[in-house]
């Protein structure tokens, strides 16, 4: 079973992207039900309490992406600490979003695409690691 909120171990691309697209798809789900909900409401006080449910939906789906790109990073031997310059990109990305800035963003986008790209695709180290056996072997947990 994979432990989402893990920052042990090592994932495998396949692995990865399959549970980051559950992640986001479990994410988007529980807010097209909550966002559902906030036409249902009759009090600000249940409006402010659904609107807290999907910011904490948001909340817990970046920290369980953060959480399996560090234990994919680990699968190619980089540090973890890696994946804190990918949220500075999306933060800079969404900088430019917010203020109006069309180039920018679509530069930051296709950039933020290619480093996605390149963790997904760059295959993992073929024995151990500092980081643990190698996904799907006999030893390795999966």
């Amino acid at each position: 079973m994979l432990k989402t909120f893990s920052l042990q171990g090592r994932l495998a691309r396949l692995r990865y992207f399959l549970f980051s697209v559950a992640v986001i798809a479990i994410a988007a789900a529980a807010v097209f039900v909550l966002t559902r909900l906030l036409t249902l409401v009759g009090t600000r006080q249940a409006f402010s309490i659904v609107q807290g449910l999907i910011a904490l939906t948001y909340v817990l789906a970046i920290i369980a992406s953060l959480c399996l790109m560090v234990r994919r990073l680990h699968d190619f031997d980089q540090s973890g600490w890696w994946t804190a310059s990918v949220l500075v990109l999306h933060l800079v990305y969404g900088h430019y979003e917010a203020v109006g800035s069309l180039t920018a963003t679509i530069l930051m986008g296709i950039f933020l695409l290619a480093v996605h790209l390149a963790i997904i695709l760059t295959p993992g180290s073929k024995n151990p690691n500092r980081f643990g056996e190698v996904p799907g072997s006999a030893g390795a947990p999966a």
